[in-house]
């Protein structure tokens, strides 16, 4: 018997000495762990103790919340001692006199059993001195994962603020976003305040612009008697931080270059001068006749030229061309040597893409149809060549050619088609060359489409007001259906806008100052600064339905 007890009492000890484990069996675990008391109580001053004690409403992964816990001003020297779901860290080094301590659990806490996340950020605020700093502010980041963002504050007052840089400075204040991308930063000191969020994928408080998406915003001025900035609001996106770069050069002809860049280059930028041909042997220039874009990306680009001979060697150099977030390519980047090719250009040129992509294509009464080539076209054409017809009848139906790039043929109707109605783009092939006198065979494609009513689709009408300038920029996102592509305008100077032919279904609005001009949301720059344009979010979702116009819609900057 002595044997069985001194058994059970040996047991009895192991198990109370065993590691964090939370009992076994029950539903489903869905609620996220929670903060339900602290030592010392939020907002203490004369505080003079060298520990603090957080206590979780369950058990916790210990690693997770250990490396979730943020103190502002930084104490480097702590130990972290835990007993069950409760939490001591014991300072190892003098706290600061008169100073507001900010101590911040973010949101990557999980508890043991689920691996639930922790709903929103925990802060305990204590002060050293008489009194606690009460600055705060608060906002919210707006992304398909909003939660776990880091908002990263740095105090302005005694730095140069061009000289910040989040990639190598660790932040004076910082929080983290909950589910829903909200946060709130408590207890600031006054004085002016640069903030970012990122989400910080290596979690060492510092901005990787290579990993880590970020967003910026309008600093913030706390004062001692104007304590709140509120409404702050974050997109975040990946930085682009290099250059462009020639990727690669290959004479598929003798008259034809395909030319390869690292990135997608701004359209703008690009002219037929920036590109330049010389042969290394005699160094003598080889003229570039024209260039087209073979990609929506903008990576791709045939170079035409003039006969180039066979085994020769030459060096392309590009100049002057940016990317979209305005980087000159790189000068180290920008040329790369090719060799010529010895066969001759006897290739007619080929359908890349067209508007009328499938025989029950429908298009709209006023809109172009365009076909793109692989190779520049001979201009002009016949207007034999491409014909526009009535499939009932056989009648045909003027069409005036836009010039537009040098491997398409652009046309508009001269008369208005008929809705519903059936028609024909005849084309004959042979009556289409390139600048070389390639030709297809003669053949006639007859290619059918339907003019689509403009009634079956909905428009959303308004009136914006917030941001000014010139460049407000209006998009409508169709939430039932994300496979469709956002619906953009301008706003006039009145602030008036037009969404037109929307699919039924419901929109959530959108609205940007577009500074650039390239009508896309700029989430802004770390380093060097530059702030992200401002946006803002209609309050609703609008519901579109087919032949019923919204109007009246009134979108305030909120």
């Amino acid at each position: 018997m002595r044997q069985v007890f001194c058994t059970f009492i040996f047991l009895l000890v192991l198990s109370g000495c065993a590691g964090q484990r939370p009992p076994e069996g029950g539903p489903p675990d869905s609620i996220p762990p929670e903060i339900i008391s602290v030592y010392p109580a939020p907002n203490t001053v004369s505080f003079s103790d060298s520990k603090i004690i957080i206590e979780f409403s369950e058990y916790v992964d210990r690693r997770s919340t250990e490396g979730a816990i943020f103190i502002s001003p930084t104490i480097e020297e702590k130990e972290f001692d835990w007993s069950g779901t409760e939490l001591e860290i014991t300072f190892k080094e003098e706290l600061r006199k008169n100073t507001t301590y900010v101590v911040t659990v973010g949101t990557d806490v999980v508890d043991v059993r689920a691996q639930n996340r922790m709903a929103k950020a925990f802060t305990l605020a204590f002060s050293t001195g008489a009194k606690i700093d009460k600055g705060t502010v608060a906002g919210k980041v707006y992304d398909e994962k909003p939660d776990g963002v880091m908002i990263f504050s740095y105090r302005l007052d005694n730095i140069l603020p061009d000289t910040l840089n989040p990639a190598t400075l660790k932040p004076d204040y910082l929080t983290q976003t909950g589910k829903s991308g909200d946060f709130l930063l408590t207890n600031l000191a006054p004085g002016k305040y640069r903030i970012f969020a990122l989400r910080d994928e290596f979690r060492n408080l510092l901005y990787d612009p290579e990993t880590d998406a970020a967003g910026t915003t309008d600093d913030v001025l706390l004062t001692e008697t104007d304590t709140l900035s509120s409404g702050l609001k974050f997109i975040i996106a990946q930085e682009d931080t290099t250059p462009p770069r020639l990727s690669s050069v290959t004479a598929t002809d003798n008259r034809h270059l395909l030319v390869q860049f690292s990135e997608p280059l701004d359209s703008s930028s690009i002219t037929a001068g920036d590109f330049s041909v010389t042969d290394t042997l005699f160094q003598n220039s080889v003229p570039v006749r024209q260039f087209f874009v073979n990609n929506n990306q903008y990576t791709s680009f045939t170079i035409v030229t003039v006969k180039q001979k066979g085994d020769q060697l030459y060096l392309l150099q590009v100049n002057a061309v940016s990317d979209r977030s305005e980087f000159v390519i790189n000068p180290l980047a920008r040329a790369k040597q090719f060799t010529g090719s010895p066969v001759n250009d006897t290739i007619p040129p080929m359908v890349m893409s067209s508007t009328l992509k499938e025989s029950s294509f429908k298009i709209f009464p006023d809109d172009e149809i365009t076909i793109q080539f692989n190779d520049v076209l001979l201009h002009p054409i016949s207007d034999t060549t491409v014909t526009l017809k009535r499939q009932k009848d056989s009648s045909s139906i003027p069409l005036r050619m836009l010039r537009g790039a040098e491997n398409a043929l652009t046309f508009i109707p001269t008369s208005k088609l008929n809705i519903g109605e059936q028609y024909q783009l005849v084309i004959k092939w042979n009556g289409i060359s390139d600048m070389f006198g390639n030709h297809l065979k003669d053949s006639i494609d007859r290619i059918p489409f339907t003019i689509e009513d403009p009634e079956n689709y909905g428009s959303i009408e308004g009136i914006f007001a917030g941001f000014g300038g010139s460049a407000n920029v209006i998009q409508a996102k169709n939430i039932n259906d994300t496979k469709l592509q956002e619906k953009r305008t301008v706003a006039t100077p009145s602030g008036k806008f037009t969404l037109n032919r929307l699919p039924e279904g419901r929109y959530a609005l959108k609205a940007f100052d577009d500074r650039n001009g390239n009508f896309i949301h700029d989430a802004g720059k770390a380093f060097p600064y530059k702030r992200g344009e401002r946006f803002s979010l209609y309050q609703d979702t609008i519901r579109v339905r087919a032949r019923w116009p919204i109007d009246g819609v009134i979108f305030k900057v909120k």
